[in-house]
């Protein structure tokens, strides 16, 4: 390709994949469509004879420089965009998007991305989906719906590809995406305050969290924005102790 490669700033994540030769087909497939950031949750040894294999020499670096992570929250901890491939239907779910539609769900700004898929066997868990910012289903269109690790790799980089050679969007955003980890942040800052004034009730904790996870995650909030939100919970808190403070004293 003679033009840069969107997929060259997309970090590609592995969660606990468990056979060598897949993590070494990725590693190829990376090669061929120019992405370099390969993340490997608590995967098998992806340095074993059968991973270098299936990887062949030019994409052997790639296996090399792979970094492993303990869970998933690590792994994606700095980027500001995370999509999670999933194969089932997730009703619970309103940020699924199939894979055609991530042409228009990319940022068009410059921003940190992530593509992350499941084991082999089980694919994602509901608590590792909740950390992404989309659900990306590939469509298919015989009778068994998952994909072989490496080839749902292909797929989605092919996707994002062909996408910057039909050229850049033009709805840029001058304040770019809230990392991964700052939208967390706020999550966790949102469930303190709102636990305080007795809106959240413990057997509602999950539910309600959930939709809030959901609404910041199609929001896709900018730093800016995170910082104005996390304002807001803060002045919430301050009013709160001073009212309890008020109350010890009267």
């Amino acid at each position: 390709m003679n033009h840069p490669s969107r997929a060259a700033s997309t970090a590609i994540i592995l969660v606990e994949p468990s056979h060598p030769g897949n993590i070494g087909a990725v590693a190829r497939t990376m090669s061929n469509m120019g992405a370099s950031d390969l993340r490997l949750v608590r995967p098998a040894n992806h340095l074993e004879p059968a991973s270098l294999e299936r990887a062949t020499p030019k994409a052997e670096p790639l296996l090399q420089q792979a970094r492993v992570f303990d869970n998933l929250e690590a792994a994606i901890a700095d980027l500001e965009r995370v999509y999670a491939t999933t194969a089932r239907e997730r009703s619970r779910h309103d940020r699924v998007i199939s894979l055609p539609s991530i042409m228009d769900d990319w940022p068009a700004s410059p921003c940190r991305c992530g593509l992350v898929f499941g084991r082999e066997s089980s694919g994602l868990k509901n608590q590792e989906l909740d950390l992404c910012s989309r659900l990306v289903r590939i469509p298919t269109f015989g009778e068994v719906a998952s994909l072989n690790l490496s080839h749902a790799v292909m797929v989605m980089l092919y996707e994002i590809n062909r996408m910057e050679a039909e050229g850049p969007g033009t709805d840029l955003q001058p304040d770019p995406p809230a990392p991964v980890e700052a939208i967390h942040g706020l999550l966790d800052h949102l469930k303190e305050s709102i636990t305080l004034t007795g809106f959240l009730r413990p057997h509602q904790e999950v539910e309600i969290m959930q939709r809030f996870a959901n609404f910041f995650a199609k929001a896709n909030p900018t730093n800016l924005e995170v910082r104005m939100w996390r304002g807001v919970f803060h002045r919430i808190d301050l009013k709160l102790s001073r009212q309890v403070s008020e109350s010890e004293e009267a």
